[in-house]
């Protein structure tokens, strides 16, 4: 067996901000379901219909539409072992959304759900970056304009998302 390997051009985006690591975090957390990987299990060994599982996932979803998979706090362990840092790493999507990418090519779930980093930066203002979606999902190669759109529109969910939790509104 060898390895396939393909090169592709993605959309890195960063905004930043001068209002401080503290408020932006508790407005990006703000907007996001946070009830916790338990409960996300929960819905996924419970529901036995589609529209069970829906019903538990919308529950589990913040204001953005997204919930939280996942929170490293990357400044937590290096600020105690080398130099102070401010860094975040949040693991959100929304299975509703991710169903639409899995249908046509499973490989979709290695970008979906996505990541998105908050962080200090050296000039002490406070950035959130993510990857686009849209342009992580081209690996899939699909052409359905259901895949494609649906892609289109979590990109506008997640500059949403970051835009609103820059501007500290939850």
């Amino acid at each position: 067996m060898s390895p396939s390997e393909q090169q592709v051009l993605v959309d890195h985006v960063v905004v930043e901000t001068t209002q401080s690591f503290e408020r932006v975090t508790e407005a990006f957390e703000g907007q996001i379901g946070r009830k916790g990987h338990e409960a996300y299990q929960n819905v996924v060994t419970s529901s036995r219909t589609l529209e069970e599982f829906t019903q538990g996932i919308e529950q589990l979803l913040g204001s953005s539409e997204f919930m939280e998979f996942l929170a490293l706090d990357h400044g937590a362990w290096f600020s105690r072992l080398v130099h102070p840092l401010k860094a975040k790493l949040y693991i959100i999507g929304n299975p509703l959304i991710a169903q639409h990418f899995e249908k046509y090519s499973a490989q979709a779930g290695l970008y979906v759900p996505i990541r998105v980093l908050l962080y200090e930066n050296a000039r002490g203002n406070t950035c959130l970056s993510y990857d686009r979606p849209s342009s992580l999902l081209q690996v899939c190669a699909v052409t359905e304009e259901e895949f494609v759109q649906t892609a289109a529109d979590l990109d506008q969910k997640v500059a949403h998302l970051v835009q609103k939790a820059a501007s500290q509104i939850r």
